[in-house]
């Protein structure tokens, strides 16, 4: 316990996994699953079952590269997706402008 003004304070110690952002291979989890259910729903299909081996490179290629932009926004931003979901759906509430009297005034 630390004592402050004669009087003991409790302290409530805050864990990282609790605050850290959930990644898969440095990736945001929900892209990173939908990038592999992308690449499975491309690779098995039309590909193992049928001895179509062109689908099973391009899947994992796909997968692979996709693997990699999505580690590089990871790095930029961990919660990009959310970020990015929340300012299409507040797209039409907020309009960016950098000027108060700005020219266009398309929005009403």
């Amino acid at each position: 316990m630390i004592i402050y003004n004669n009087e003991e304070i409790r302290v409530i110690p805050v864990r990282k996994s609790l605050t850290r952002p959930q990644l898969i291979c440095g990736c945001d989890r929900v892209l990173f699953l939908l990038l592999m259910l992308f690449c499975m729903a491309l690779i098995f299909p039309g590909g193992l079952g049928s001895a179509n081996y062109v689908n099973v490179v391009i899947g994992i290629a796909f997968f692979f590269f996709g693997v990699q932009v999505l580690t590089v926004l990871a790095k930029y931003d961990p919660l990009f997706s959310q970020i990015f979901t929340r300012a299409v759906k507040y797209q039409d509430a907020y309009v960016g402008s950098s000027l108060v009297y700005r020219q266009d005034k398309s929005y009403s």
